[in-house]
């Protein structure tokens, strides 16, 4: 199924300065390379003799291979010179294969197969008022569930998080509801995440309102908004990096609107830069958790009140899952 998902490849600020990127999913090794406002990704090896592309530059506004200086076309993979033989066409089986791909949300994102989801649509990154920055991509050893859940679990905060929040975050999870619509997650909590952090920065680091959202199989979004005014929008999604799932590739986010420099005078570096901090103890837990990827059953694991959306989440994967299944021929 998988094989079948968007996933983040690369960040389109990374693939823009290098022009060519080397890439992963699910194992099978990607090449990215941009020319103009367009990426292409494609397979990581020159079909020649099986070079690795990532290593070559863009020439003539073609990705040129760093061994014998074969040259692809962007878009097509199609193969455009052969420096050895200058007046002959290239020879059979000389293009790359080419994946699906898109550029959203500041990254370029690619399939194996044809997506049969499309990516979900975040009305803040069509807004000019906002402005967003983009996290470095980090390798961890869980699944894709494990890091999605870890996300969205606003239990762990006062624990994880006493070093890049502070001391006085509520540990006590209000009641919640969680909206289950097809492959989509929604669900709003208040917080108070105690005022300490970001020097004292009571406005954008104490009490507000969490709006989350899940698309399914881990496409992740928290909106907060500000008492005082303003609002932030944090995106998580990762992408499987070895062919059993257990590594992965996290990329994020963040978005802030005009009004948190304004009123609380924080900007977009200073907010990449928490969240960052953030992000960073969460992935010291994550890879410690066994089992590597968060369980699909409800009953090999203890469950609280403030689980009610790992839960949903679960069942939304399994259903998602057999969906797929029901329309594949059996192996």
């Amino acid at each position: 199924m998988l094989r079948h998902v968007w996933f983040p490849v690369a960040r389109v600020e990374d693939v823009a300065e290098t022009g060519v990127f080397g890439a992963n999913i699910l194992g099978e090794q990607l090449v990215v390379y941009r020319v103009g406002a367009v990426s292409t990704v494609a397979g990581a090896y020159c079909p020649h003799r099986g070079m690795t592309l990532s290593l070559g530059q863009l020439t003539q506004d073609c990705l040129e291979c760093p061994y014998h200086g074969w040259r692809f076309a962007p878009g097509t993979g199609a193969c455009t010179a052969v420096p050895s033989l200058p007046d002959r066409p290239p020879p059979p089986r000389s293009d790359l294969r080419v994946y699906p791909s898109t550029e959203a949300y500041g990254h370029v994102w690619a399939a194996l197969e044809t997506p049969e989801l499309d990516l979900p649509d975040l009305p803040e990154a069509r807004d000019p008022d906002w402005r967003f920055a983009h996290g470095g991509p980090t390798d961890l050893t869980c699944g894709l569930r494990q890091i999605t859940e870890n996300f969205r679990d606003m239990s762990h905060f006062a624990f994880v998080h006493r070093v890049s929040m502070g001391p006085n975050v509520q540990q006590v999870v209000d009641p919640y509801r969680v909206e289950h619509g097809g492959t989509e997650l929604r669900w709003a909590l208040d917080v108070d995440l105690g005022g300490t952090a970001l020097s004292g920065n009571s406005g954008l680091a104490g009490k507000q309102a969490f709006s989350f959202f899940v698309s399914v199989p881990m496409f992740a979004t928290v909106r907060a908004d500000f008492p005082g005014g303003g609002h932030s929008l944090v995106i998580q999604f990762a992408t499987p990096i070895s062919a059993d799932g257990l590594r992965v590739r996290h990329f994020w986010s963040i978005g802030i609107d005009s009004a948190v420099p304004e009123l609380h005078g924080a900007d977009i570096a200073q907010m990449r830069q928490w969240e960052q901090e953030i992000f960073d103890e969460d992935f010291v837990i994550l890879d410690k958790l066994r089992p590597i990827e968060a369980p699909l059953d409800s009953h090999s694991q203890a469950h609280t009140r403030s689980d009610k959306f790992s839960l949903e989440y679960r069942r939304a994967y399994l259903e998602l899952v057999e969906r797929y299944a029901t329309r594949r021929p059996a192996a």
